[in-house]
């Protein structure tokens, strides 16, 4: 590559993909010195992209058509690194540029090969999840996707810490702020379970409030009637929708404990500095769980649903 490298990075349009991207945008700042460098995620998370210091600019290619998308792109890109599967973003790779690029990207008979070294082989590799990962991959320090992202760019060094735009959060911050909402049902926990540590905390006085995408907004996500439940049960203040995403990193980080599923405000959390108590699958958290003592990750045993975790486990975790 040339120095001062125009670099262009993809990735999905998630909040939990963003946050889990700031490692590598950092590490890309500081090794490759780009001239540019531009991110391409998408309308959901525009707000953080837009506030960000890790990028010169930001493009929507989720959500936006994609000829749409093309359009935007101005010049050529010495170095495009796409940390997303899906068809669209491979697609956009190799419109970025075909020819240097680290991550999946199409070519004219389908999927391009990654590099005959390690680097590849973990690219290749389906089985992330798995114990021992890092022992196979001597590169690795960790299973955290947010190293895997920087490992298969080439890049060398300490991983940095998640890094995302914070603002004031204009709210009374309750002392344990709550996510139930998750993309997938089998993310959730019961309600009933919910009911059990949230009674409990009530009762002992410690204030509860609820954060999430605003109920008309929430479609497309599993447990919004869970989350009304709490909300009229006298449970939780609803916070959901109150503010911009960075003011929820602020809020974030001036709760004294956040429980969460497996979704993006925990990185969020995670980012903010938060004690954090995050609800996951088993084998998930090897790969979505970043490496931070400020984090307690709860799981149940293996080949048992995330309702399997105990109640009295998760109040014991928060320990208010």
């Amino acid at each position: 590559m040339p120095a001062n490298p125009r670099v262009a990075v993809i990735a999905n349009d998630a909040l939990g993909n963003f946050v889990v991207a700031t490692p590598l945008l950092q590490m890309l700042r500081t090794q490759l010195a780009p001239r540019e460098l531009h991110y391409f995620g998408g309308v959901r998370t525009r707000e953080l992209e837009t506030a960000s210091d890790l990028m010169d600019r930001s493009f929507p290619l989720h959500g936006t058509p994609f000829r749409e998308a093309c359009d935007r792109v101005e010049g050529a890109y010495d170095l495009v690194v796409n940390v997303e599967q899906g068809q669209t973003a491979k697609a956009f790779a190799a419109f970025l540029n075909g020819d240097r690029i680290c991550g999946p990207c199409l070519g004219s008979r389908g999927d391009l090969p990654y590099g005959d070294d390690r680097r590849g082989d973990l690219a290749r590799d389906t089985k992330w999840l798995r114990e021992g990962l890092t022992t196979e991959y001597d590169f690795l320090q960790s299973g955290f996707i947010g190293e895997i992202y920087c490992r298969l760019a080439y890049l060398e060094g300490l991983i940095p810490a998640y890094r995302v735009p914070t603002a004031e959060p204009q709210i009374e911050v309750p002392d344990l702020l709550i996510a139930m909402g998750a993309s997938l049902p089998e993310k959730l926990w019961p309600l009933e379970s919910w009911r059990y540590v949230l009674r409990s905390l009530k009762a002992q006085g410690i204030s509860v409030g609820l954060l999430g995408a605003p109920p008309k907004a929430n479609q497309t996500w599993k447990g919004a009637s869970d989350e009304q439940a709490v909300v009229d049960e006298g449970l939780a203040l609803d916070l959901r929708g109150f503010g911009t995403i960075p003011q929820v990193v602020g809020a974030l980080g001036r709760a004294k404990r956040v429980l969460t599923l497996d979704n993006g405000i925990m990185h969020l959390s995670i980012a903010a500095g938060a004690q954090t108590i995050g609800l996951f699958r088993h084998g998930i958290h090897r790969l979505w769980t970043p490496p931070v003592d400020h984090l307690v990750a709860l799981t149940p045993h293996e080949d048992e649903p995330v309702s399997q975790i105990r109640p009295e486990t998760v109040e014991e975790a928060i320990g208010l």
